[in-house]
């Protein structure tokens, strides 16, 4: 029997679902082979370790077939920018002759650095920065999602309909015939059959 249109989840729902599924095994199978290849410095490690908490935290039943609430979405987008703009911002007070000296920002890698050169920008390592702060959000989000779940939709139970228009259900409702009474129980020879001895 082919399913009801209202019990499919519909295409948006599974392409966020699909979508969910392929980011959380890209995450995860980058951060376990990098991990993996060697652990050459701790922002190496961190940056991969959060790849791998992030794409178990996708892959886990715990918010499928469920949209993030509102609140955990707004927390884990501003811990995204947060950190990202926190560790990105150059430093506001001019220190006297620091100028021979390496400064940097960004993290876990530097993406902006000055030295007596002037400033230097690296685009990926500012793709890795973004990647790093927006699986922070995710994971921020995710937690925030289980700490404060979101209500579940409320749906009314469907009853199958019989084929005559009536609810599905017992054959003979009891005590719902013209001679019902509240004080006594029904009875086979409460109603006339209408020609049978």
């Amino acid at each position: 029997m082919p399913q009801a249109a209202e019990d499919e989840p519909g295409t948006l729902a599974s392409t966020i679902a699909t979508l969910r599924l392929i980011l959380g095994w890209a995450c995860a199978a980058l951060g376990v082979l990098n991990l993996a290849m060697g652990l050459t410095s701790a922002t190496y490690v961190t940056f991969h370790v959060m790849l791998l908490v992030t794409g178990v935290l996708l892959l886990g039943p715990g918010r499928a077939g469920r949209p993030l609430p509102g609140f955990a979405a707004l927390t884990g987008l501003a811990v995204a920018l947060a950190g990202l703009i926190g560790t990105a911002l150059p430093a506001l007070a001019v220190e006297c002759c620091s100028g021979g000296y390496a400064n940097r920002h960004g993290f876990p890698f530097t993406m902006l650095a000055r030295d007596p050169g002037g400033w230097r920008f690296d685009p990926g390592r500012t793709v890795a920065d973004l990647v790093f702060w927006l699986c922070a959000g995710v994971v921020v989000a995710l937690l925030v999602a289980r700490v404060r779940p979101a209500p579940a939709p409320t749906t009314r139970p469907r009853r199958a309909e019989s084929p005559w228009g009536r609810p599905a259900g017992h054959a003979e409702p009891r005590s719902t015939g013209r001679h019902a009474r509240p004080d006594r129980s029904r009875a086979a020879d409460d109603e006339n059959v209408g020609g049978l001895p």
